[in-house]
């Protein structure tokens, strides 16, 4: 995902389909908990109610009040504009290249707004899912690309918003699931991810051999 191996190219889109959404919750979800949170995934549907306009991945809540409408990114080092990481790159030069990404193809400092519509539609409105009261509802965009704003940043960081720009929303979230990964020290991760469980099951149906 990160070495931009041209081998992928022409398998990488194929992959993502079949496993990254389910992987990139299944990370927001270990990443919650880890923080004491009892997060879980609500609906995969998240739309403003309309037949027409933008669509996000994933309502996640964190069980202790917010319910976050996620839009999630699998790009990777041989996307467009990927960020490629060799092996044996210092912190520094990690810092340095997740900055670069950060400003580059993610956000727009001096608008404080995102470059691009695919990332921006994060702050756009949706409709809740039914059943669903939560204490507030903020936007959570989560990425591959290692990206950081700061050397401060770590893996989840969060930017606030200028005041009446994209109400009702005051800050949005991000998540890098790379730089989540590099902070991790476990050998094995179990991570809950049943939508890739179920398109498992319907490969064993169509090749039941």
């Amino acid at each position: 995902m990160n070495s931009g191996d041209e081998e992928a190219n022409g398998h990488h889109t194929a992959m993502t389909g079949f496993m990254g959404e389910p992987l990139a919750v299944g990370l927001i979800l270990h990443y919650l908990r880890a923080q004491g949170k009892p997060a879980e995934l609500v609906s995969w549907k998240v739309t403003p109610g309309t037949r027409k306009g933008s669509r996000l991945d994933a309502w996640i809540h964190d069980g202790m009040g917010t319910l976050y409408q996620t839009e999630i990114k699998m790009w990777a080092g041989n996307a467009i504009g990927g960020l490629r990481l060799k092996d044996g790159l210092s912190d520094d030069e990690l810092l340095r290249l997740g900055q670069k990404q950060w400003l580059e193809r993610i956000w727009n400092d001096a608008a404080q707004g995102f470059h691009a519509p695919q990332v921006g539609k994060v702050l756009d409105v949706m409709t809740l899912p039914p059943g669903i009261h939560p204490e507030r509802v903020e936007p959570l965009l989560c990425l591959w690309w290692l990206v950081a704003p700061d050397e401060k940043a770590g893996a989840w960081f969060t930017l606030p918003l200028r005041e009446g720009q994209h109400p009702p929303f005051e800050q949005v979230h991000v998540f890098s699931l790379t730089r989540y990964l590099m902070e991790l020290t476990e050998d094995v991760l179990e991570l809950e991810m049943p939508r890739l469980a179920e398109r498992l099951n319907w490969l064993e149906r169509l090749f039941p051999a």
